[in-house]
C-alpha cells in the first residue's frame, strides 16, 4: 500500500506531465492538431475515434505510432494483456455531472468535467493465454 506521501509525489508527478504535454498541443496550430488526426486515425478498442485533441495528446507522450487503444481492463475483455513493464498513456475522458430533477436523473449538457484516464496502444499487448482468461479479476 502506498503512503499519503507517496500518494502526493504520484499525483503531483502526473500533474506535471499533463501540464508539460498540454504547453506542447497549445504550441500547435490548428492546421498542426488536424494532420495528426488525419495520419493516425487513432481508436479505442471498441473502434470509436479518439478526438484530435486527444490523438495529439498522445502523439505528444510518445513517439509510438498509435492505432488501437485502450485501458487495461478494456484490453482484458477483447482477449488481449498489457505485457508487464509497459507504461500507458494518458487521455482526456468526459464525465457529466448529474442533477436530480423531480426523482429523474438528467444530465446538464454544460456541466462536463473530465478526468484522466490511461490507455496502451495495441503494441504494448498480446493475446491473453487461455489459462490467464480462466483466471478470477484481481487474483494473483
Amino acid at each position: 500500500m502506498l503512503s499519503q506521501e507517496k500518494k502526493q509525489q504520484l499525483r503531483q508527478e502526473k500533474k506535471e506531465k499533463i501540464i508539460r504535454i498540454r504547453k506542447t498541443l497549445s504550441e500547435m496550430t490548428e492546421e498542426q492538431r488536424q494532420a495528426v488526426a488525419n495520419k493516425f486515425g487513432i481508436v479505442t478498442v471498441e473502434g470509436h475515434l479518439l478526438t484530435s485533441h486527444n490523438q495529439c495528446f498522445l502523439v505528444a507522450q510518445s513517439e509510438i505510432s498509435f492505432s488501437i487503444v485502450g485501458g487495461f481492463q478494456q484490453w482484458k475483455k477483447a482477449g488481449r494483456i498489457v505485457r508487464k513493464g509497459e507504461h500507458g498513456f494518458l487521455i482526456f475522458v468526459p464525465s457529466k455531472a448529474k442533477q436530480e430533477n423531480n426523482s429523474e436523473m438528467i444530465s446538464d449538457d454544460e456541466d462536463v468535467h473530465f478526468f484522466t484516464a490511461t490507455v496502451f496502444d495495441i503494441s504494448q499487448t498480446e493475446i491473453l493465454a487461455a489459462d490467464e482468461s480462466n483466471k478470477n479479476p484481481g487474483v494473483e
